[in-house]
């Protein structure tokens, strides 16, 4: 069984890698195929995909993805993730990155090259959140629900849920709500 788990992965990985990442946009002619397709080979590869979600050509998800999206999610264009929960409604805008590690930099004597990745901390992004064109978020940050990130931000902490923010790195601009 654990060898038709590895087929059946190293197949759904060439296949999303080669056709789904490439294949139309949903917004062509039956284009919700196109998604479905992508939807398929991912949760294939081990992804959780909730229902009714759009997923775009270009979604980059490594090769060894540990992703849970929830249900009515729009994930579009040249998003690139590795690790990361995303909650129910959510909409990413094309080009953003979810990150769940960096590189270790703390020792001077040793080439930054060599010293390897941080521990892995996923991204969260909760329901209803609204991630605008180009943003990126840093590795273990927490975006609460109904939270709005302007395009181009940088998250580098976490966002309070029904916050707009923006800027590099992303700060509270205002509520959504009314305290």
């Amino acid at each position: 069984m654990n060898m038709l788990f590895k087929a059946r992965w190293v197949i759904s990985t060439v296949c999303y890698r080669v056709v789904g990442m490439n294949l139309p946009h949903t917004f062509w002619p039956g284009g919700y195929v196109f998604s479905w397709l992508r939807k398929v080979l991912l949760t294939w590869m081990g992804c959780h995909i909730g229902e009714k979600c759009e997923l775009e050509p270009g979604i980059d998800v490594g090769f060894r993805p540990d992703i849970t999206i929830g249900d009515k999610c729009q994930i579009n264009k040249g998003v690139s993730m590795r690790s990361v929960t995303i909650g129910n409604h959510v909409m990413i805008a094309p080009g953003c990155v979810l990150l769940d590690r960096t590189h270790n930099i703390a020792d001077l004597d040793k080439p930054m090259v060599l010293q390897g990745e941080s521990e892995k901390m996923a991204p969260v992004i909760r329901d209803d959140v609204w991630l605008g064109q180009n943003v990126i978020v840093m590795p273990g940050v927490v975006i609460g629900q109904g939270a709005v990130v302007g395009a181009g931000s940088v998250v580098t902490k976490d966002v309070p849920p029904f916050s707009i923010v923006g800027g590099v790195p992303a700060r509270i601009i205002r509520k959504r709500i009314h305290e």
